[in-house]
């Protein structure tokens, strides 16, 4: 039976690690603050009943208000998100000692009773383990995929086996697999100490064939921004977690939609004549509110953009190229550019242009390269410093 309250919600994507203490919650936050910070309208459901820590590290441990009727509670907001937690609804020295079909029950509570609205993405931040919890969260909502968050670890993978393999007996798509607490990288002489095995959660994926979303190193500033109710992906957001992190969501991204297509557009590149060139746009490509308007091809060279304010701005494919931000072309976790740009063809052109959901392109270039997912904002940037670059060359008299 449909839930009407979540009616409006296009993807509902748990996050589960079959172990604790893995570091699931903090992943939760962070992919869910990150996806708002491109432009996604964001819900999150903090459905680990016994241990709920997501009003805590999203800083918001106040009560919810209540909703249009009394059977209904709106929920609470924090960096974008809108969320719920059992923290939000019971106090620190209230033990919830409950079997199976009071957690079930709870669930189906926050589910049904909270005003959750349009939301392009709920995340529901499991509870660990394969028991009551998963099964109804499996059986009450439809899934459009799970992420499993898991330590390289011989113990924790062991596990992490078990949980994946339960959702795909419920018929979930596995999204992705995430490793956390990957390494820890020195300040001093930037070496990669791996304290809990290495490679671990991405040989599990190979094996499983799932994709392998990326790794998040271990860092003191994730521990003290949980404690602080300020996610890490904004509080500091040059950090190699935050990079690495910016990572997930992109492949996270590409896998949504590859399970559960909510493609804008997609067009093939066509070759053009010298002097052909279409300086404006044929018709608006883009739908929803999102920072861009239109985008189309300009000419055998140029890709154009139209943003949500006027301004247009028109790339050539050599810039794209160079400014690739994929793994292969900058360092996820030092954010070092590991592409050298004079190392680009001058005649590398586009085959395609696809929208990613309604905040990014994946273009495919004439070298071969596609795997580079380019955001809205960060497009909008690299426009900024063309800009800037233009103007403050000298006009020549």
């Amino acid at each position: 039976m449909a839930i009407q309250a979540l009616a409006d919600v296009k993807r509902i994507i748990a996050v589960h690690s079959a172990k604790g203490g893995v570091g699931k919650s903090t992943v939760s936050v962070n992919l869910a603050v990150g996806l708002a910070a491109h432009g996604a309208r964001v819900g999150l459901l903090d459905a680990d009943v016994h241990g709920p820590s997501a009003h805590i590290m999203l800083g918001a441990p106040g009560f919810p208000e209540p909703g249009p009727d009394e059977r209904l509670m709106e929920p609470l907001t924090a960096h974008g998100v809108k969320f719920i937690s059992m923290g939000n609804l019971t106090t620190d020295k209230t033990p919830l000692i409950w079997r199976g079909a009071m957690v079930h029950s709870a669930l189906q509570q926050l589910f049904e009773n909270v005003v959750w609205g349009e939301l392009d993405y709920l995340l529901i931040d499991m509870p660990p383990g394969t028991g009551d919890a998963q099964i109804s969260v499996a059986q009450t909502v439809p899934l459009a995929g799970v992420v499993t968050v898991s330590t390289p670890q011989e113990l924790a993978l062991a596990d992490s086996l078990r949980g994946i393999r339960a959702f795909q007996q419920m018929r979930a798509p596995i999204l992705g697999l995430v490793e956390n607490m990957s390494c820890f990288v020195c300040d001093d002489c930037g070496d990669a100490a791996f304290i809990f095995g290495e490679a671990g959660v991405e040989m599990l994926a190979q094996e499983l064939g799932a994709p392998f979303l990326g790794k998040l190193p271990i860092e003191p500033c994730v521990s003290a921004s949980g404690d602080e109710g300020r996610p890490f992906i904004v509080s500091h957001p040059d950090s190699a977690s935050a990079r690495a992190m910016q990572a997930v969501i992109d492949r996270f991204l590409v896998e949504v939609e590859r399970h559960a297509p909510a493609r804008a557009f997609s067009f093939a590149w066509r070759k053009m004549d010298w002097n052909e060139r279409f300086p404006d746009p044929p018709e608006p490509d883009m739908a929803g509110d999102g920072p861009v308007k239109a985008i189309w091809q300009v000419s055998s060279d140029e890709l154009g953009l139209v943003w949500r304010d006027g301004r247009k701005t028109m790339f050539s494919a050599r810039e794209l190229r160079q400014a690739c931000p994929c793994a292969s072309c900058v360092d996820e976790w030092s954010g070092k550019p590991l592409l050298d740009p004079d190392s680009v063809a001058g005649d590398v052109s586009l085959e395609e242009v696809s929208s990613v959901g309604r905040y990014a392109i994946a273009p495919v270039f004439s070298d071969g390269h596609r795997t580079g997912i380019y955001h809205f904002n960060r497009l909008r940037k690299l426009a900024d410093a063309k800009k800037a670059e233009t103007t403050s060359k000298p006009t020549q008299e």
